[in-house]
């Protein structure tokens, strides 16, 4: 059970503010005036903290979370104080650590196409000082101009932009910490079992304090045009937004305004918006003329579906002004009543019209305006509602709705909250999304990073949940050597909770030694597949192959290429290989969507939703992708789709007449095109290049010309055939190893001379690396042998102690130690 944190007594917190002036001298706030911007957030409810603390370096906040640990006083990390959830306020009073004065941008690294920051560094900071060098921070959520990237961080922001571009979960590589007991730790971008950066991020300071962020960037397209289209009716473009999906258009933002916005921003902003039902708010990317491409097919699309007007920008500024516009829904929305609630649910794309027809109705049925903007690309709605705190019906009004709408949003397969997180606004809501377990599961999560709940307490998960029941009686009694193959889902619990009764340990696949074999072919299933919405449900036995034959005649594709596609999903999950397409993708983790595992009390549970924006409680698919089952057994996926490419390019070139100065040179080029590769990788004293998707012959003849500028004249072939080659070579490879008792190790980083050591399989990004011995320099890394895998993470103490509390937790008996 959770730690529910009292109120300090007034003679513990006279000692500490007493200890805070003796630490931080005129840095330590204790005045009510000090303390009056502390207590308050974007939200319009106030709640006072018992003190402040301006840390404006790594030490000073180990200094402040280590007098909190000492004197059990509640911590609340803040940085603008610009989220719109409730989640920096002092519901407890307890100490509140400004980190705004951390504004240092450490280093940028464009070839390798990240930074790292110190997190009070303002989102539109590290834009404007990219912007010389033509690269960008892809998440850009509506406060970028004042949002701290450490909240954006805490929060999981996203923005108009990640319909395209993901949201910030999928830019974090590494992370620097301050734990709830004052320890510094580095969360690493290595392969470790637990994924710390991915779990951290959106946890909204409940599970440590950031101190440094290592962010992934990319270059800026050379060209973007926008164009913005009328609507007769919201139901109309919202079909509009799945027929662009459709039609393989990928906007970079794809933004849909309702009338009641229009009428509200037209005369705050004058930015050329028709007097229409709904406008589409629409900006594409990439080469001039691909560019151009794209916006000429748009337009001929909208006019088919019955827009007018439909008005391309014809320059930078009217560009401008019609984003400008679109930003301003808020403000001009907070100028109709003393207060603005601002809503963010999510749905999956196809029930978008749906969700906002049910505001409409609500709307009308609490006799409470509602102005709604949608990320329409990802089904990301904000209804904002205006409304005056001191009419006490009003009030009443405006709370149903909200309420309603939350409930609606889960009921159609979304997330109550996208992007704002959870805080205090949303935290009762989260029953209408997890079931009793999971919300027990993630509190035993936050208590194994925070023992004594100091951290940012009664926010992000729920603070009180019963004991989960004891796992049932035995239904399977695995005593005999064969292998178990369950069919569904429940026999599949029963056999987890039998060998928990038994203490069994599980092993996959047939052992002879063992008594609990087991397989999981016979759970094989397509549970769900929404080609609208671009996602599929799959059951963790089907075959990876299997899954893409099946994708690809429907034209979609999932765009994680692995070595040896002959393993199940779990197995591709569970054990973290590199993705063999990340220079264009990015890992595996930015594809999944969410997980369903059982785990080692037999416990079934369900984590994420058929949508990309969700920061719902904590990010707990993270915690199970790439840990080898020791924290659950994955039994289903929800996978995030694209377009299939149909006919990529693959580019070949002998690399044995390289240096490793000169190929490391030629990635740096390949790094800082826009428009790139997709996947690079290295075998055989052969170096590989994977083109797909947009412009795809435009990138193709701009990767030839840095090819060329190598002295480099590369080998054409089939993309499809190519990487079936590469697949079948790394099968027989992993045949030796198996035939001679070998050991193949596994990890990431660049190798300061790749092309003399000992690797079997490189990508010379730093995305992946295989080698047949143990590789140096590295610390961190994965080996795959006779016994199966191991992992090697020399990660500091404080981090070692949370992963075994979290693998107690999740599997107390020690279940799962040998199942993969």
């Amino acid at each position: 059970m959770p730690v529910v944190l009292p109120r300090a007594d007034a003679t513990r917190l006279g000692a500490f503010r007493q200890a805070l002036k003796e630490t931080f001298g005129a840095n330590a706030l204790v005045q009510d005036d000090e303390l009056l911007v502390y207590s308050y957030d974007a939200t319009s409810e106030r709640h006072w903290p018992d003190a402040g603390v301006i840390a404006n370096t790594p030490e000073l906040v180990q200094q402040a979370v280590a007098l909190c640990a000492t004197y059990h006083v509640p911590l609340i990390a803040r940085g603008s104080g610009s989220n719109l959830s409730g989640g920096t306020l002092p519901i407890l009073g307890g100490l509140v650590v400004s980190l705004a004065g951390m504004t240092r941008i450490l280093r940028v690294d464009l070839a390798a196409r990240e930074v790292t920051v110190e997190p009070g560094v303002i989102n539109a900071t590290l834009q404007a000082h990219l912007a010389p060098h033509a690269f960008f921070f892809p998440p850009d959520p509506a406060s970028h101009r004042i949002s701290s990237l450490g909240g954006n961080v805490a929060e999981g922001s996203g923005g108009p932009h990640c319909v395209k571009y993901g949201t910030t979960s999928h830019y974090v590589r590494a992370l620097k910490v301050i734990l709830a007991n004052g320890q510094m730790a580095t969360c690493p971008a290595e392969p470790t079992l637990i994924d710390w950066p991915g779990i951290l991020t959106g946890s909204e300071g409940t599970l440590a304090l950031f101190t440094e962020l290592t962010l992934g960037i990319l270059p800026k397209p050379p060209a973007v045009g926008t164009l913005l289209a009328g609507f007769d009716g919201l139901p109309e473009a919202v079909t509009a937004v799945s027929a662009i999906i459709q039609a393989q258009l990928l906007p970079s933002t794809l933004e849909l305004l309702d009338k009641a916005t229009l009428d509200t921003v037209r005369p705050f902003i004058d930015a050329g918006y028709p007097d229409c039902e709904a406008v589409l708010l629409i900006e594409v990317d990439g080469t001039l003329e691909g560019v151009r491409d794209q916006l000429s097919r748009l337009h001929e699309l909208l006019g088919l579906l019955g827009a007018s007007p439909v008005t391309v920008a014809q320059s930078p500024a009217q560009a401008d002004a019609l984003m400008a516009a679109r930003r301003a829904a808020y403000g001009a929305a907070a100028r109709l009543s003393p207060h603005l609630w601002v809503q963010d649910v999510t749905v999956p794309r196809p029930r978008l019209a749906e969700m906002m027809a049910y505001v409409l109705t609500i709307s009308a049925q609490e006799q409470i305006p509602i102005n709604t903007v949608a990320h329409a690309g990802d089904g990301n709605l904000h209804p904002l509602i205006p409304f005056n705190p001191d009419d006490a019906d009003e009030v009443a009004r405006m709370k149903r709705a909200d309420a309603a709408i939350l409930k609606k949003a889960a009921e159609l397969g979304g997330s109550i909250t996208g992007e704002h997180g959870v805080g205090i606004d949303k935290l009762p809501s989260l029953p209408l999304m997890f079931n009793e377990d999971e919300r027990a599961v993630m509190a035993a999560v936050r208590s194994a990073f925070d023992p004594d709940g100091i951290l940012n307490p009664g926010k992000a998960v729920y603070p009180v949940i019963p004991q989960a029941s004891d796992p049932g009686s035995l239904a399977v009694e695995p005593s005999s050597p064969g292998l178990y193959r369950p069919q569904s889902e429940p026999e599949l619990i029963d056999f987890v909770r039998s060998c928990y009764h038994n203490h069994h340990s599980i092993y996959m696949g047939t052992h002879s030694a063992r008594t609990a074999n087991l397989s999981l072919e016979g759970l094989n299933r397509i549970l769900d597949f929404d080609a609208d919405n671009m996602t599929i449900r799959i059951q963790g036995g089907l075959d990876v192959s299997e899954i893409e034959t099946f994708l690809h005649h429907h034209d979609l594709d999932f765009p994680v290429k692995t070595l040896g596609p002959h393993r199940s999903l779990a197995a591709l999950l569970s054990e973290g290989w590199p993705n063999m397409l990340h220079m264009g993708y990015g890992p595996l983790k930015n594809w999944v969507l969410g997980v369903s595992v059982i785990d080692g009390q037999g416990r079934l549970l369900r984590y994420g939703r058929s949508v990309m924006k969700n920061v719902a409680g904590l990010d707990m698919p993270k915690l199970y992708l790439g840990s080898l089952g020791r924290l659950g057994l994955i039994v289903d996926a929800t996978l995030r789709l694209v377009p299939w490419a149909t006919r990529p390019v693959h580019l070949s070139f002998p690399v044995d007449m390289m240096t490793s100065d000169q190929l490391m040179a030629l990635v740096d080029a390949l790094n800082m095109m826009a428009l790139g590769p997709q996947g690079l990788w290295m075998a055989q004293n052969q170096g590989h290049i994977m083109v797909q998707g947009p412009d795809l012959d435009r990138k193709v003849v701009a990767i030839r010309h840095i090819l060329k500028d190598f002295g480099i004249v590369p080998i054409d072939a089939d993309g499809v055939s190519a990487l079936s080659d590469i697949r079948r070579w790394y099968t027989s490879q992993e045949r030796t190893r198996q035939q001679e008792g070998g050991t193949h190790y596994f990890g990431v980083g660049r190798l300061p001379s790749p092309l003399t050591a000992p690797l079997l399989y490189h990508q010379p990004d730093g995305s992946g690396w295989i080698s047949t011995v143990k590789p140096e320099p590295f610390q961190f890394f994965r080996s795959l042998d006779s016994h199966g895998w191991q992992v090697n993470e020399p990660l500091d103490s404080g981090l070692t102690a949370i992963q075994e509390r979290l693998v107690h937790m999740a599997d107390p008996r020690n279940l799962f130690t040998h199942l993969w």
